[in-house]
């Protein structure tokens, strides 16, 4: 079951948020992400679903996250969440008055693929209440 909602979830992001794009209102969603690690952009990425390609990163290697939003969303707090392992600086923020939510997470040594989702912990039934999700894959090792 877990599964199966995981693997449905960047479907429902992108029919959501093509729905609010269908209604000429912003996707209360990212609009973009940048990674780095030691200063080095690894990952500069746009989206309209909030959701981004995972970035290839080694075992236990940290990574600063930055996402940004409308700067209509300037002050909505929100929750972040690890969903398969690693380590976050911080479980909860909020967006800041330039639109900016920034963050650092470290993966597990597992391999495959480490999702970081942010949540609107105040959103409504007609409101996203994911929104944003960017993704770390990290290598099997031989």
């Amino acid at each position: 079951m877990t599964r199966t909602f995981f693997k449905l979830l960047p479907a429902i992001l992108f029919w959501l948020g093509s729905c609010a794009a269908v209604l000429g209102q912003d996707a209360p969603v990212a609009q973009s992400d940048q990674i780095a690690q030691g200063g080095q952009i690894i990952q500069d990425d746009d989206s309209s679903t909030g959701i981004f390609t995972p970035v290839s990163v080694d075992g236990f290697t940290t990574s600063d996250v930055a996402l940004q939003f409308f700067p209509s969303l300037a002050g909505k707090p929100v929750a972040i969440q690890a969903l398969d392992g690693g380590t976050l600086s911080a479980t909860s923020g909020a967006i800041d008055a330039n639109g900016n939510l920034a963050f650092s997470f470290q993966v597990s040594d597992q391999p495959g693929i480490h999702r970081v989702i942010v949540i609107d912990p105040n959103a409504d039934d007609d409101s996203l209440h994911i929104i944003g999700l960017v993704q770390f894959e990290v290598a099997a090792t031989n």
